[in-house]
């Protein structure tokens, strides 16, 4: 517990230093990763993925011959299925032109600047608050909510090394490689009806949202409950474990519902997540491989049944041969 307390001083203190570490063990597992995956083969790459991250005692094998449950399905699509347009959806800034073209460009958080480089940030014209993501990236983020405590060397700092990785290593996720990673700079959200931004992230397959995950208290650990389309709150559950809440029925509910429909049309699946701020709805973010494929539902069941949703497509080309 004291040695616990006291890192987290010194990270306080001393965080470039810190993140500099997490960079070198990121790092690390990273070029061991593009190595496996060159070396022996993209699927090589899913499995030491899986196996790493699923804990000994749910890891039951990952059947990609006859794959059954929900995320062996996904994993079979990182290795199987190839639409150009994943990468499009996949991209933090190309994504808004799809949006827009779907009709939806109203739902699009405003946009205040894209940098090739954390060099070319001028934090000065920014506003008092902001959001920072690479384009490429999945998981990282940078919020700005009061500029006189932000840290812009750290910052700084992390875009630099996130902009060096190739997230379709981290675990298979071929849709993230581009030839040209960007920043995108945002309005900072907020939601002062719940008093703080959740996530609405709803399944979908072909075209159709099936069920809603709701993640909550981000800043701190993080809970995830599950919701039908009629609001009803679902007995099942992932890793993040579920709140001891009943979230009220978001009043835009039927928007995402209609938007999500759209621009999930086309794919076998995708998660379209969703912000709601002050009422308005705003868009999130497209991902095709839920957690990186590396998770799992519980009951063991609900596993089966969600990827019983999930009807796999032929076998198109290989959508590592871009990459490799």
């Amino acid at each position: 517990m004291i040695a616990a307390s006291l890192k987290q001083v010194l990270k306080k203190r001393f965080p470039v230093f810190f993140e500099w570490l997490h960079s070198v063990k990121f790092t690390k597992l990273y070029k061991k990763q593009v190595k496996l995956a060159h070396k022996e083969s993209p699927e090589a790459l899913v499995r030491a993925v899986y196996n790493r991250v699923i804990p000994k005692w749910h890891n039951y094998g990952l059947d990609l011959e006859n794959p059954a449950t929900f995320y062996e399905k996904i994993n079979w699509l990182k290795l199987h299925y190839y639409n150009p347009d994943m990468v499009i959806c996949s991209d933090k800034y190309l994504v808004r032109k799809y949006v827009e073209e779907k009709g939806l460009g109203y739902m699009l958080n405003e946009l205040y600047s894209v940098y090739d480089s954390p060099d070319e940030i001028d934090f000065s014209s920014l506003p008092e608050k902001f959001v920072m993501k690479a384009t490429h990236d999945s998981g990282h983020v940078i919020l700005c909510s009061n500029k006189k405590d932000f840290n812009e060397k750290l910052a700084k700092f992390k875009l630099k090394w996130w902009l060096k990785i190739d997230y379709a290593y981290m675990s298979g996720e071929w849709p993230y490689h581009t030839d040209h990673p960007r920043i995108i700079c945002e309005k900072f959200l907020e939601d002062h009806t719940l008093g703080e931004l959740v996530d609405y992230k709803f399944y979908c397959f072909y075209g159709k949202p099936h069920f809603c995950l709701l993640v909550s208290d981000r800043s701190g650990h993080a809970k995830a409950d599950f919701y039908n389309n009629d609001w009803e709150k679902l007995p099942i559950r992932v890793v993040k474990e579920p709140s001891d809440k009943i979230f009220p029925r978001p009043e835009g509910l039927d928007e995402m519902l209609a938007a999500a429909e759209t621009l999930s049309s086309g794919f076998p699946f995708v998660r379209v997540d969703f912000y709601q701020a002050d009422g308005k709805v705003y868009f999130g973010e497209l991902t095709f491989f839920d957690a990186g494929g590396a998770c799992w539902f519980e009951p063991d069941e609900a596993d089966r049944r969600i990827g019983d949703l999930l009807k796999l497509p032929e076998q198109t080309i290989d959508p590592w041969e871009k990459i490799l």
